[in-house]
Formats: structure tokens, C-alpha cells, sequence
């Protein structure tokens, strides 16, 4: 192999060159062109190799907008827990509130009320004490032989045995029971004198060792204060 020249024994075979040969290179190569023309796609592929495939870019953005709505779902649930603690816990306190409010209301209503029948009672008794005491100085001037009762009764308050009994009363009553008590007071040996300044309806008692207040005054204030009143005759 010097001098770069082959033994024609060394060559196997040979293929006659022409000048078709170019003209097939040129076909193969517009071929080639025209394929890669044709398919844009791998062109992109070969000089941009970072291009998405659609196919794949759909997916992702699918998958982005799932992942979004499952935030916002996240943050609606969370934000939704959040308003239902805080909403109950506003609603419990105006519930208490309410309920504090009530029963202040009903407290003063309640007072309200006994004040009012404590009102109403006290007015009713007043009005019964002044119908009685009209109805009993009626009574005493439409039938004035009352006074004998009264009497009878203001003498029985008196010890067994007596001296010198004498029996105050209205010069108008006096005439009544000595109309009717002479003579049980005269055999007594009972003195009845006439006092003016009596109020008719009533008498005293008078003896050596006590004294007996029968006058209407006096049996008024008894009945009132026995309930707890007090209103004078006169009044």
C-alpha cells in the first residue's frame, strides 16, 4: 500500500459511476424536504424541544382548575365553619340577652303588680272604713235605741260588785235609756248624767276603783287597729 495504490487482486468489486447519481441525491433530498415541510410538528419537535403536546397541555389545565376549585371548596368550608361558630356564639349571646331583658321585665312587672293590688287593697279597705262608718251613724239616727246594747255591754265590763256606778251619755241617748234601763239601773243604784260633749252612740263608765270608754270614738279605733288601721271618727 505504498504510495496509496491497490492491488487489483485486493478489489472485491466495483460499481461504474454516472451522472444519474446526483440526480437521484437531489430526488432524496426534495423528498426529505418536502416530509419535513409536511409535518410541522416535528420541526417544532427538533428545534423547540420544551413545546407541550396539546393533548398533554389540556390535561394540566384541567388539573389546575380542579386544584383551584378544591381551594376555593377548601376555603368555603372553612370560612363557612368559621361563620357558623361565630354566628352561634352571637346568637347565644343575644339569646341570653333576651332572656336577662325578660326577666327584668317580668321582676318589675311583678313588683308592679303587688304594688298595684297593695294599691287597690289599701283603697278598698279605705273605702269599706268610711261605708262603715257612714252606715253606723246612719244606723244610730234611724234607730237610736242601739245605744241600749252598747250599753248593756259597758256595763258587763264591770267588776262584780261596784260603788257608786255613773253612767255618762248624750242628753238625747240619756232619754232613750231611761226609757228602757230604769229600772235595772235604779235598783243598781245608777246614776246617769247628761255630757253634751258625747258623741251619740257611745256612754262612759265612771266609778270609785275604774273607769269603762264606751264612747264610739273609742270602739272605732278598737275595731281598726284590730286590722291594723288607723282612721279617727271624726275624720
Amino acid at each position: 500500500m505504498t504510495d496509496g495504490f491497490v492491488p487489483k487482486e485486493q478489489l472485491s468489486s466495483y460499481q461504474r459511476w454516472e451522472m444519474s447519481a446526483f440526480d437521484d441525491a437531489d430526488v432524496s433530498s426534495e423528498a426529505l424536504n418536502e416530509t419535513q415541510s409536511e409535518s410541522p410538528e416535528s420541526n417544532d419537535s427538533i428545534n423547540n424541544p420544551t413545546v407541550v403536546p396539546l393533548s398533554t397541555e389540556v390535561e394540566l389545565t384541567a388539573i389546575h382548575n380542579q386544584a383551584k376549585e378544591e381551594g376555593y371548596a377548601a376555603g368555603f368550608q372553612e370560612g363557612s365553619a368559621a361563620g357558623y361558630t361565630e354566628g352561634r356564639n352571637t346568637a347565644e349571646l343575644e339569646v341570653k340577652e333576651e332572656v336577662l331583658h325578660l326577666q327584668t321585665l317580668l321582676s318589675n312587672f311583678t313588683q308592679d303588680l303587688y304594688a298595684m293590688q297593695q294599691h287597690i287593697a289599701n283603697d278598698l279597705l279605705a273605702m269599706a272604713i268610711t261605708t262603715s262608718k257612714k252606715m253606723t251613724a246612719q244606723a244610730l239616727e234611724i234607730k237610736p235605741e242601739l245605744i241600749i246594747p252598747i250599753v248593756q255591754a259597758a256595763i258587763q265590763q264591770l267588776p262584780y260588785s261596784v260603788q257608786h256606778p255613773r253612767l255618762f251619755l248624750h242628753p238625747d241617748d240619756a232619754k232613750i235609756v231611761h226609757a228602757h234601763l230604769s229600772d235595772q239601773l235604779t235598783q243598781e243604784n245608777w246614776s246617769i248624767r247628761e255630757d253634751g260633749e258625747l258623741t251619740r252612740g257611745g256612754c262612759r263608765i265612771v266609778t270609785n276603783g275604774s273607769e269603762i270608754d264606751a264612747t264610739i270614738e273609742s270602739r272605732w279605733q278598737k275595731i281598726l287597729s284590730a286590722i291594723g288601721q288607723q282612721n279617727d271618727w271624726l275624720e
